[in-house]
């Protein structure tokens, strides 16, 4: 594809009339959200951000795991979230379930999973003239993982509960803390002899 350029990526939704509308800039799928868009020009990816929920979090390729795991913890934490999604999609996926289950061992969550596959169609236009313009279809998967602190769905097929506390990874505070119970019981030991 020497002679051609990628000059748009778009999520290929069928409306009435059967035309491809909602562009999207390698994102996660939105399950519907876009369906009723007319655009056929590729979003800013800031612009398609702010639209998104605050609690939704869209896991890349590129983006390092800490700090999708240190925003989500803050969502938690310091913003008081009760639940948080995550989106990936395509080779983001392991990334997506690797974020959720550090997660998990760090928080006492709910979790649902969903998987499905969208259709993307990548638009080339040629570098020389004579060349007419290319649409390429393929499908990519796409994951959306559901984590709550509040009970969730038992019955959906992809819910997952919490991890047992032993499962659980210890905070800092609490591991001094049953080091020093553990230390006074081993020193309570020592003088009952």
């Amino acid at each position: 594809m020497e002679k051609y350029r990628l000059v748009e990526e778009r999520k290929a939704d069928r409306n009435t009339s059967g035309t491809d509308t909602a562009a999207v800039s390698h994102s996660p799928c939105d399950d519907g959200a876009n369906s009723g868009s007319s655009q056929n020009t590729t979003e800013d990816p800031r612009d398609r951000d702010s639209s998104a929920s605050t609690n939704e979090i869209r896991i890349t390729q590129q983006g390092k795991p800490r700090n999708y795991i240190t925003y989500a913890m803050g969502l938690f934490t310091d913003h008081g979230a009760d639940r948080i999604v995550l989106k990936a999609m395509g080779r983001a996926v392991n990334k997506a379930v690797t974020i959720a289950e550090i997660i998990k061992r760090k928080t006492p969550l709910h979790q649902i999973t969903s998987i499905n596959s969208c259709e993307l169609v990548d638009v080339f236009e040629p570098l020389e003239e004579g060349l007419d313009r290319v649409e390429s279809r393929r499908y990519v998967s796409c994951m959306t993982i559901l984590l709550s602190k509040s009970p969730l769905d038992q019955n959906h097929i992809g819910y997952q509960p919490p991890l047992p506390l032993e499962e659980m990874q210890k905070s800092k505070s609490v591991k001094a803390e049953s080091a020093s119970i553990k230390a006074d019981s081993t020193s309570l030991k020592a003088t009952a002899k």
